[in-house]
Order: C-alpha cells, then sequence, then structure tokens
C-alpha cells in the first residue's frame, strides 16, 4: 500500500542525513513533492504526487490545531 510506503520513506529519511539535506534544500513545494517521490522510489517506497501533497496539508492541518 502507498501510504504504507509513504510512512516507511518517513522513517527512512529519518536515519539518512543526506536525504534529509537533500529534501531541507528544496524550498519550492512542488519541487519538495516530486523529489520526495522520486526519492522514495529509489528507496523502494512508491506512493503518489497527491498522497505527499496530502500528508503535508495533514501536517500543516495538525501544527494549525496545536496552536488553536
Amino acid at each position: 500500500m502507498s501510504l504504507e510506503d509513504l510512512e516507511q520513506f518517513q522513517q527512512i529519511v529519518l536515519r539518512d542525513a543526506s536525504l534529509q539535506a537533500a529534501l531541507r534544500e528544496t524550498a519550492d513545494r512542488e519541487a519538495f513533492i516530486e523529489l520526495t517521490v522520486r526519492l522514495g522510489r529509489e528507496s523502494g517506497c512508491v506512493f503518489t504526487h497527491e498522497e505527499v501533497a496530502q500528508a503535508l496539508r495533514a501536517r500543516r492541518r495538525a501544527l494549525l490545531e496545536r496552536w488553536v
């Protein structure tokens, strides 16, 4: 399942400083999503552009809810 792959990739990124750096250097949202999808596939994790965008929206919403 691709959402499971996205969660797995997040764990991979947490353990890999070079992946963190590559993603951190990407300031544009769309470029970040495209890079995430590409690096995920290179790591054996398959998920879509929309799933990454959805995850980003959910994280943003969760952060905002903590401040409200």
